[in-house]
């Protein structure tokens, strides 16, 4: 019987591109999935105000993006391999942009969570593609490094450049071009991909997408972080709250008999029976929970009860973005010199930051009460967020690398979701509690420091977790 040797795939980069065109791509896509974590949570207020949002609704604005992102990266990043990166950018890309625009053109409240969703569907395309862009424009070496190096920084930059550019486009335009600001960016960059990379000719035979994996997942996190939002305004005992809660439990038990019936699961879950994995994305959970709500609460702290602007606010939230960035570049130095208790002590710091907002006055001392328990909160979370990844990645098995670092990945985005539900959910409640005994701004603000403690507990849980890593094992 005679064998039919298939043509080799074509190289990702056409003949002739330069390598810094794939270290662009990669830089640009993950400081776009960033920023826009970050850009939306300046402008909330004033989407608050325009549209009638309601508390839970203005916490699926950044929910509905981290879910999304979160629950469909590991589907996308299995997506790449079948159909090509090219591909899965393109499609990425137009549909990012697509909800970009339809999201600043809205006029009511589903408009605008429907149009965050698919931007978060769209964004786990772009934010699993990079790396392997990366590998394929550089050979292995001081260049990969230096360009992978640079990808992560611009990520950790996106962070940064989303408060100070969601304050301004806030106060001098409208909110709604902190999402029409990625239109043009997105399709400048859809015209280098499709200019410059190679399409992947698709064996059908051996297409394989758990889609049902993805779905169950997503859904079971969509239905508890609903059933945590409606809490707050209907209590326990309301009926779609235990039916969300019911859906939450059954598609849990779902994505499990998936994975382990699936032919190529999103999941093998045999992977979690490495210590260091589970305990990794329990850690990481809790890291996405603190950078997620410490923006969210310090936005609308700064402007529902100091009475900042959003461009001030902004700019209050800069120290905490850049020390976040600097902090996570320098976590890999302070590694390679032999510090293997970094996710330790960045927990315990950005603990102490956030312990710190909890004494949060409504006339704070930009130095004394912002400047420095922000400062704090970003080195710690800086010197965690790199360091808690590589930590948990020497523990496992070289071929199962891709896996744990994609579930580390999406423990961060859904960890930020879930967290910010849980943690509006007790800040409203606090505020819920004290109505009619203080004023309503004493109220908001006591609600908003118990998040920041509550937050700084996590952090903590966090660090501790931390201890519990096996380091050097392969």
């Amino acid at each position: 019987m005679s064998s039919v040797s298939l043509p080799a795939a074509p190289a990702l980069l056409r003949r002739g591109t330069p390598s810094w065109v794939a270290t662009l791509v990669a830089c640009v896509c993950a400081f776009m999935v960033v920023m826009d974590g970050a850009i939306v949570n300046i402008a909330l207020p004033a989407m608050r105000q325009e549209l009638a949002l309601s508390a839970a609704q203005l916490q699926w604005v950044v929910d509905a993006y981290l879910l999304l992102l979160g629950g469909f990266m590991l589907l996308a990043a299995r997506a790449g391999d079948l159909y090509g990166r090219r591909a899965l950018l393109l499609w990425g890309l137009a549909l990012f942009s697509l909800a970009s625009l339809v999201g600043g053109m809205a006029q009511s409240a589903w408009v605008l969570l429907s149009a965050r969703a698919v931007q978060g569907f769209a964004a786990a395309a772009l934010a699993t593609s990079p790396l392997a862009v990366i590998m394929a424009g550089h050979p292995k070496g001081a260049g990969r490094e230096r360009a992978i190096g640079l990808w992560a920084a611009c990520a950790a930059l996106g962070s940064a450049f989303g408060v100070v550019a969601g304050g301004l486009l806030t106060s001098l335009y409208s909110w709604r071009w902190v999402m029409w600001v990625n239109v043009p960016v997105a399709l400048l960059l859809m015209a280098v991909v499709g200019a410059l990379l190679n399409p992947r000719a698709v064996d059908v035979r051996r297409q394989s997408l758990d889609v049902p994996g993805a779905l169950s997942v997503t859904l079971a996190l969509g239905a508890l972080i609903f059933a945590l939002a409606q809490s707050t305004r209907d209590g326990w005992n309301d009926p779609r709250v235990q039916a969300a809660l019911g859906v939450a439990v059954l598609a849990s038990v779902l994505f499990v008999v998936v994975q382990r019936r699936a032919p190529e699961p999103l999941v093998r879950l045999e992977i979690l029976r490495l210590r260091n994995v589970p305990i990794g994305m329990l850690m990481i959970g809790g890291l996405g929970a603190v950078l997620t709500c410490s923006t969210y609460f310090l936005s609308q702290a700064l402007q529902r009860v100091v009475g900042l602007d959003a461009w001030d606010t902004g700019l209050a939230l800069l120290p905490l973005a850049l020390a976040l960035a600097v902090a996570a570049m320098l976590s890999r130095r302070l590694r390679e010199a032999g510090c293997t208790r970094l996710p330790l002590f960045g927990g315990l710091i950005s603990a102490l930051g956030l312990a710190w907002l909890y004494g949060l006055p409504a006339q704070p001392s930009m130095l004394h009460d912002l400047l420095l328990p922000t400062l704090l909160t970003g080195v710690g979370c800086g010197l965690t967020l790199m360091s808690a990844t590589q930590a948990v990645l020497s523990g496992v098995p070289q071929g199962d690398c891709g896996l744990a670092a994609g579930l580390q990945n999406a423990a961060r985005q859904l960890g930020g979701a879930i967290g910010l539900a849980l943690l509006v959910a007790l800040a409203h409640g606090v505020s819920g509690d004290l109505a009619g005994t203080v004023p309503p701004v004493a109220a908001e603000l006591a609600g908003y420091q118990a998040a920041f403690l509550a937050a700084a507990l996590i952090s903590c849980a966090s660090a501790l977790l931390s201890l519990a890593l096996r380091h050097g094992e392969s």
